[in-house]
């Protein structure tokens, strides 16, 4: 393997592990708080990307209008799913709300189709060429993602610090003590249902332009996600960053040499650290929710 191809490589895993830490990080999120096992992840991702390309080809408007259109119409969907199903069914228990997110995901994927159709939406690179450092080749649009990948995860630590953070953080830490506290949970519910689904609504936008929004595109990168998870550790916020990258690196080097069967190779490098660490990374042995 010469030097370009391993630099070339070596992007597109780290691009592929800024979606797979944004999707991994918004559902971890969703889990440790709510204790909302959702499966409808991948679908917040596949609509981040057609509202993009909706609002470029079909409102005509720049790129980072429709990243916002994106990241507020997914935070909002969001907040719309949390208080007209969730809120009803959480208290049902963890099995419960975990076959309501697959009946809304089996809904939306449908929706979709009916919808979008199996015509891939097509919008230009935001921007186009690449970067040349003796025989090494930079994709521009490729390292855009990257580097707002990364700023976005650097905001969403931030984030956790605040006030509203905070709260996050001691409801998933034990709600009934952080109800003793005097903090509500159902405002700290419905705010992370909002951030979760929004970080999916940011992959989306930042991915659109570099490949092709399809209907089957969160279905496919929900199963990386949750490798994601399993290998960082459930509930782990800085697991699943460290797993993100490490995914989509061997993923993306073990497509080189495997193809199509480079998810075999990601698998057995989830068992592997599964067989060493069973909590992951940095998580530990997560009992079943409601058990």
């Amino acid at each position: 393997m010469d030097v370009a191809l391993f630099f070339q490589l070596l992007v597109n895993g780290l691009m592929s592990g800024g979606m797979y830490a944004m999707i991994a990080s918004g559902f971890t999120l969703i889990l440790g708080v709510m204790q909302i096992f959702n499966m409808a992840q991948g679908q917040f991702y596949m609509l981040g990307a057609f509202a993009t390309f909706g609002v470029m080809a079909g409102l005509d408007l720049p790129y980072p209008v429709a990243i916002l259109g994106a990241v507020a119409a997914m935070a909002i969907l969001g907040i719309l799913f949390h208080f007209s199903i969730m809120q009803w069914v959480m208290k049902w228990g963890f099995f419960h709300s975990m076959l309501v997110t697959i009946a809304f995901a089996t809904i939306v994927s449908q929706s979709s189709l009916v919808t979008f159709g199996y015509d891939p939406g097509f919008i230009p690179p935001v921007f186009p060429g690449s970067w040349e450092i003796g025989t090494v080749t930079f994709s521009r649009n490729k390292v855009f993602v990257i580097i707002c990948a990364i700023i976005v995860m650097v905001g969403l630590y931030y984030f956790m610090k605040t006030k509203i953070g905070t709260a996050m953080l001691a409801s998933a830490e034990n709600r009934d003590v952080a109800g003793l506290q005097g903090i509500n949970s159902q405002k700290v519910f419905w705010v992370t249902m909002a951030v979760g689904c929004a970080l999916c609504g940011i992959a989306g936008a930042l991915i659109a332009p570099v490949i092709s929004s399809d209907v089957n595109m969160g279905n496919k990168i929900f199963v990386s996600a949750i490798t994601v998870v399993m290998i960082g550790g459930m509930g782990s916020m800085s697991g699943a960053l460290l797993a993100a990258f490490l995914v989509g690196i061997v993923e993306s080097f073990a497509y080189q040499f495997v193809g199509d069967l480079n998810l075999v190779v990601v698998f057995i490098f989830m068992g592997l650290v599964i067989y060493f660490r069973p909590g992951g990374l940095f998580g530990k042995p997560l009992p079943i929710p409601g058990n």
